[in-house]
């Protein structure tokens, strides 16, 4: 999880923002730096280009064709390979321009470029340069690189929550302008993790992790039927609460912190079966 603080000002000088927090898989802060994962984000609401591309672009808002599952599979997967294909030539060919952002490439040019060089059969295979080397932009590419679309405008939005009695949103909770400013400036302050400090995990020992562990220790590490470790805690074992805290159980078996010996029993695996002896 990533915390972090991002303040946005705009052409009039005002600045508004806050405190986000951003829950990632990529954990290795080497290859993915916790600002750079933040600034990706920001461009999340780029993926509804890609949806508009399928949709509305390539199918012109039509729907597929097939009426079986086996043809709707075949027709999506043609769609993705040629939007797939698609995109693979647009990079390559902004790649040629130094300094030039991949956004600017337009898909409809390039999806137009890719239609006349089927209907004419012009541009299909590829051509080598003065240098003898091969032109991997290609007819697709000159046309991508000759209509680039402007630069991107720096956008931020916050989401909006709504109001459980109100079909409208509730609007301004941050101090964002209602009306659309340009942005000139995005300040993004990551905070550090808290460390763990000697209370927390303390608490943490003391959980109920720790009184399941303790109980059955002073048991002579002997199987228990959750009904019977319940009472150990002071839970009623009855109904809900029992089922929930089997569940518990359960989930602590398999991953391995107890041994499930009989339905609804449990004990602690025991140390010397985890290593495996040295003697002849």
């Amino acid at each position: 999880m990533i915390e972090a603080e991002i303040r946005s000002r705009t052409a009039d000088g005002d600045d508004f923002g806050g405190s986000y927090r951003l829950l990632t898989t990529l954990s290795d802060h080497r290859t993915d730096p916790a600002d750079r994962l933040v600034d990706l984000y920001h461009e999340r609401w780029e993926i509804e280009t890609a949806y508009l591309a399928l949709r509305h672009t390539m199918l012109k808002g039509r729907v597929l064709r097939s009426k079986d599952p086996v043809g709707l599979t075949q027709e999506m997967w043609a769609l993705l390979t040629i939007y797939q294909a698609l995109r693979s030539m647009m990079v390559t060919a902004v790649e040629t321009a130094p300094g030039c952002d991949p956004d600017r490439a337009g898909f409809t040019v390039a999806l137009e470029a890719a239609r006349d060089t089927v209907v004419g059969v012009a541009g299909t295979a590829a051509a080598a340069t003065p240098s003898g080397r091969l032109d991997l932009v290609g007819h697709i590419g000159t046309r991508v690189l000759k209509a680039l679309l402007p630069k991107r405008r720096v956008r931020l939005s916050a989401r909006i929550v709504k109001c459980g009695t109100s079909r409208y949103n509730i609007w301004n909770r941050d101090g964002r302008p209602r009306g659309s400013t340009p942005i000139t400036a995005i300040v993004i302050t990551v905070h550090p993790p808290a460390l763990p400090t000697t209370h927390a995990s303390y608490r943490a020992a003391s959980g109920r992790w720790g009184q399941v562990c303790r109980i059955l220790a002073e048991h002579s590490n002997q199987a228990m039927h959750a009904r019977d470790i319940a009472g150990h805690l002071g839970l009623i074992a009855t109904g809900r609460v029992l089922s929930g805290f089997n569940a518990q159980l359960c989930y602590w078996a398999r991953n391995g912190r107890l041994i499930r010996t009989a339905p609804s029993t449990y004990n602690l695996p025991l140390p010397g079966a985890l290593t495996p002896s040295t003697e002849p």
